[in-house]
């Protein structure tokens, strides 16, 4: 098994057009195994917020999109923030001079491979976030940048 963990420069994909929304959207259409910190939900909608803010999509396109993501997220395997994630996203941040977010993010995908997966299956930090990418790949992690994926 595969599971796939998207920090927030990913999930929006799925619900704003953007380089590498078509790579995101398969991941749904397949109907990947994906996971993500309760982190990743507050960002994602709080980017849409912006993006209805400024504009770039009606009121209309927000509610709508809001509630895809709420339909999404219950897909989700839901990385809560739990002392256990925390106290690891410290040392992450102290280790690798992580912003807080990308460490919550790292954490959270670590926990998921150490609780979730068994010796045959893999982890993939889906991102397009720089810092987490090479983050991820110092401790191991495959990543997948969508921005970087065809089709």
């Amino acid at each position: 098994m595969i599971i796939y963990y998207l920090d927030a420069s990913a999930w929006v994909k799925r619900y704003y057009q953007e380089v590498g929304t078509q790579w995101v959207q398969g991941l749904f259409i397949r109907g990947e195994t994906i996971g993500c910190a309760t982190l990743g939900m507050i960002e994602v909608i709080a980017t849409l917020s912006r993006k209805h803010k400024a504009r770039e999509i009606t009121a209309f396109q927000f509610k709508q999109k809001a509630q895809e993501l709420e339909d999404d997220w219950k897909r989700f395997i839901q990385i809560q923030m739990t002392s256990e994630v925390v106290d690891n996203a410290k040392e992450l941040t102290k280790k690798l001079a992580l912003r807080g977010s990308d460490a919550i993010h790292l954490s959270s995908a670590l926990l998921l491979q150490r609780r979730f997966l068994g010796k045959d299956d893999r982890l993939i930090v889906v991102t397009s976030d720089y810092e987490l990418k090479k983050a991820a790949k110092s401790t191991g992690l495959t990543d997948i940048d969508p921005i970087e994926q065809k089709g």
